[in-house]
């Protein structure tokens, strides 16, 4: 039996659907750009889950908790990821950056790499990032590797943090790098110590300013079009001082800078674009 009566009559109404949309645009910077009856099918779920006998008192909710809008995000936000998903974009990490990297901090004793993972999901992508990193890099030893993950997310981070998978979600992961960084657990797969210890998972809401230091490279993929015009030009502004004077930018493969009154130069790679903070001006610019 339905615990929620007036769910049963379709009470959430299209311009209760408009308001939740707004709210959480106006928290997250994201755009649900999900269609209404989707939308809809969701909220209906959450309310539910959550026992609230009606989009109103969702809404009231909302504006009262910032827990209920982390809570909703969880379920209406999308968050499609997969080892090496982005093929091309690693492909361009994996033979231009690093190797581009590691020349030039060669002289430099630290030899220290920092990457961000912007909108980590469930780790997959932080993960990849790791891999292809170690490859590159610890073969010759002395490399310091950190990389930071972030999502607004609480249940992502935590599946991250766990870096427990089904057999199916590893499919896309080279055979060779298997043994390397997986132990199976029956029907899973684990991620080895070796590379969970690069990989610092941490809450962050992408349009509330947050500094975590300086990067050589940032992931920042398929989130830009999610966010408002404001917060995408606003965000984009932050990357670029996150960013070591040389260091990288990634979108998604499809995704363009906004205007913005920062300077990236484009670099063109098989199959995507990534930008770079130029050396020069950045260093004057300290």
């Amino acid at each position: 039996m339905n615990s929620n009566p007036s769910l049963a009559r379709g009470a959430v109404l299209d311009c209760e659907v408009s308001e939740i949309r707004l709210l959480l645009q106006q928290y997250a910077g994201a755009l649900i750009d999900r269609p209404s009856e989707v939308l809809t099918s969701l909220i209906e779920q959450h309310l539910a889950a959550r026992k609230l006998n009606s989009a109103a008192d969702l809404i009231a909710a909302i504006r009262a908790d910032g827990v209920e809008r982390e809570d909703l995000l969880e379920c209406i936000l999308p968050g499609e990821t997969a080892f090496f998903r982005h093929t091309s974009v690693f492909r361009a990490f994996e033979q231009q950056l690093l190797p581009e990297i590691r020349a030039r901090k060669q002289p430099d004793c630290s030899r220290t790499l920092r990457v961000w993972s912007a909108g980590c999901s469930t780790g997959e992508e932080a993960y990849t990032i790791g891999m292809l990193s170690c490859e590159a890099l610890q073969l010759g030893g002395g490399w310091n590797i950190h990389i930071v993950a972030a999502d607004i997310r609480r249940t992502a981070l935590s599946t991250a943090e766990r870096g427990l998978y089904p057999a199916a979600a590893i499919n896309s992961v080279p055979r060779p790098l298997m043994g390397s960084y997986f132990s199976r657990l029956g029907d899973h797969f684990l991620i080895k110590p070796r590379l969970r210890n690069l990989v610092t998972f941490t809450r962050m809401n992408l349009v509330e300013p947050a500094f975590l230091g300086k990067f050589d490279c940032i992931f920042c993929l398929d989130l830009l079009p999610h966010l408002s015009a404001s917060h995408r030009s606003a965000l984009v502004q932050r990357l670029h001082l996150y960013l070591e004077p040389g260091g990288y930018l990634f979108l998604g493969e499809d995704e363009k800078l906004p205007a913005s009154e920062v300077q990236f130069i484009s670099h063109s790679a098989p199959g995507c674009k990534f930008f770079q903070r130029p050396l020069v001006s950045a260093a004057k610019a300290k």
